[in-house]
């Protein structure tokens, strides 16, 4: 993760540290869980029907991540599928997100997140959207699974799940039947069931529906003992309530709704059950004779679900409106609407048989790709048992070369055993003669040792009568100025130059032998270089000869060998003045950043050199002409300084009007 969003979450982190509430963190406590990811997991919920909570929710993910808790992963994760599912409209977006929460879940062993999104999100889906049938194929699956597995986190949920399947499917007596399956092995197993509560509340309903109190009021005290949250405290004053308004108990169902109303102001994160409240809120005005608010309460009912985006099973709304308005005395009014519930219900009827029909056709095809899924698996099966035979045949004749190569190796053996005296006599041997090279290769480099200093030494002798020479030529020339004089003074002045060229570029190559590479961490201004160069070579302007120096930038700073870079381009130029007596010479330099190279030419109009020979004039002691002045030795120095820098010289063979020497370095920055 990179250095700016590890500040960014830090930032994040601290922010929410300063505003975490008092009830966030003692909430974190009970749940285990870090203050400020619980903090900004209740955010995520309070926006959980905006599309910003997708944003969030992947914030989360990652704060999680950095805190290395991979249960807030989880949750994180089940966030985004909670969106989709309580859109409502968007199916392949909640089958993708289920199977991402599953397949984290299972990487991470954490079957608890497995199980709900199957079952609580994917498979109550399914109920949201009227196709029970495939619900209840999904349930079974997964109750298979969780069997096969004897995973009992798993067999909760699946319970669970069935008892909302039979609900939904009005068989009320099989779905009180699968809570109590629920509740007895959460019991037995003292299970972490967070929901336990609202079993228990759904349990006190069905019980208050069918005229059992007793079983009720246990069912109600268990639901409120085993709460774990503000919902699952709301919906068993609910169940409170239909049992108070079942038995006609009005104050105490007044004082129940009206803690409701106050738990619903104090904490928004409870908006999504407001419709379970208006149902209930109907029914006690139904019971206590409110008719008018009772209506209200209908009414709200329904906008709720249309903003829930709840698909209506049946036409109920009609049904209780007839009633109400039949309690009130109002029998156009009832008529009416129990008309459009027995037109609405019908009509559901008709639907629902043919969702049915198709509910079945989809459930066959995917019987059919079972099938074929199973006829794949056992093709497999048959290959992995073809490729298991091939494979105990290949190790039978393996295991026959390995024997044979055994005893081949037995043989080697007492061959070797035989051979291993002759072989300690030859290390013997080779341990002299290792020796013996030793000693030759510490005399070798005394010996160069000893060449390079003599060398220096004699070409710092050579030197001094050399310039004692020129010294006094200069003075004859001056004093005696007969053109004779000058003629033998300048014979004299060259002869010595070229022999003081020649003692230099001899210990310039013993200096250059010195070294594998050469120095090249120092700050060199480019095109100060070319320009001490110039100066060097002692370039002077001529009418038949122009010279032109064309810098690619103004100013190119690298980090090079200055000096040695300098002596090679001065030997360069000096050598294109000696050739070329018409047209121009040119040094100029081009970056080449994608190569990271630096280019520099320097090109003439002289006499060229053929291709034949344009290799062999680096060599040292060559000249293209023996009665030519000079070593022979400069050209060789260019490219050993080159190539010591890490880069390369070459004559450029496509340039045909006089000679294009190519300087290539390394282009490193400072």
């Amino acid at each position: 993760m990179s250095q700016l969003y590890r500040i960014i979450l830090g930032c994040i982190f601290s922010l929410l540290f300063i505003v975490i509430p008092a009830k966030a963190q003692k909430e974190a406590e009970v749940y285990n869980v870090d203050s400020s990811l619980y903090a900004y997991y209740q955010r995520c919920q309070e926006n959980l029907l905006e599309p910003v909570v997708l944003s969030m929710s992947d914030t989360l993910f990652h704060m999680a991540a950095e805190q290395n808790d991979q249960r807030m992963q989880a949750v994180a994760l089940s966030t985004r599928l909670d969106y989709y599912y309580y859109q409502g409209n968007n199916e392949d977006s909640v089958v993708f997100h289920t199977s991402k929460v599953k397949q984290f879940a299972k990487e991470t062993l954490q079957p608890k997140y497995y199980y709900f999104a199957w079952a609580n999100r994917l498979i109550l889906y399914y109920l949201k959207t009227g196709r029970s049938n495939i619900a209840l194929y999904e349930a079974e699956k997964m109750l298979k699974e969780a069997q096969e597995e004897d995973n009992k986190t798993g067999l909760l949920y699946c319970y669970n799940i069935m008892s909302q399947i039979y609900t939904i499917k009005n068989f009320d007596v099989m779905a009180s039947e699968w809570r109590q399956k629920e509740i007895e092995l959460t019991e037995k197993y003292k299970l972490e069931n967070y929901n336990i509560s609202n079993t228990y509340a759904q349990l006190a309903s069905y019980y208050t529906t069918h005229h059992q109190p007793e079983l009720a009021v246990k069912a109600l005290e268990k639901a409120v003992r085993t709460a774990n949250s503000a919902s699952h405290k709301i919906l068993a004053k609910l169940a409170y309530v239909d049992y108070y308004s079942e038995s006609g108990d009005f104050p105490a169902a007044e004082k129940m709704l009206k803690e409701c109303r106050e738990l619903f102001d104090q904490d928004k994160r409870l908006d999504s059950l407001k419709k379970r409240f208006y149902r209930t809120e109907s029914f006690y005005y139904q019971r206590s004779k409110q008719f008018v608010k009772a209506l209200e309460a209908t009414e709200k009912q329904e906008a709720e679900e249309q903003r829930l985006n709840e698909y209506a099973m049946n036409g109920e709304q009609y049904r209780i409106k007839g009633e109400i308005y039949k309690q009130m005395g109002r029998p156009e009014e009832a008529i009416k609407f129990l008309q459009k519930y027995i037109r609405v219900d019908d009509s559901l009827k008709i639907a629902n048989e043919r969702l049915a029909s198709s509910e079945f056709a989809t459930l066959l095809n995917v019987e059919k790709l079972n099938a074929e899924k199973k006829e794949l698996m056992l093709q497999a099966k048959e290959k992995e048992l073809s490729n298991k035979t091939t494979l105990i045949i290949s190790l039978i004749i393996l295991l026959g070369i390995l024997f044979l190569f055994l005893y081949r190796e037995g043989r080697l053996n007492r061959k070797l055993k035989t051979s291993e005296s002759e072989l300690k006599i030859k290390n013997e041997e080779l341990t002299h003669s290792r020796e013996e090279l030793r000693k030759a290769r510490d005399l070798a480099e005394a010996n160069s040792q000893m060449k390079t200093t003599f060398i220096q030494s004699m070409s710092h002798e050579i030197r001094t009568p050399l310039n004692s020479i020129i010294g006094f030529s200069q003075v004859l020339s001056d004093h005696y100025g007969n053109e004779e004089t000058k003629e033998f003074v300048n014979i004299i002045k060259a002869n010595t130059d070229d022999l003081l060229r020649l003692v230099t570029d001899v210990l310039t190559l013993s200096e250059l032998d010195q070294y594998d590479k050469l120095p090249t961490d120092i700050r060199t201004d480019i095109n100060i270089v070319c320009q001490m160069s110039i100066e060097a070579a002692g370039m002077q302007e001529r009418d038949t000869v122009a010279f032109h120096f064309r810098p690619e930038r103004e100013n190119l700073i690298i980090l090079s060998n200055p000096e040695r870079i300098s002596q090679l381009l001065t030997n360069l130029i000096h050598n294109a003045i000696k050739f070329t007596d018409h047209g121009s010479i040119e040094l100029a330099y081009s970056v080449l950043e994608a190569e990271k190279k630096l280019e520099i030419s320097i090109t003439d109009t002289g006499i060229g050199i053929p291709k034949e020979k344009q290799e062999a004039v680096f060599e040292r002691f060559f000249k293209m002409n023996s009665f030519s002045q000079g070593t022979g030795l400069g050209l060789s120095i260019c490219r050993t300084i080159a190539e010591k820098s890490g880069g390369s010289l070459r004559i450029d063979p496509f340039y045909t009007d006089g000679c294009r020497m190519v300087l290539t370095l390394p282009l490193i920055y400072t």
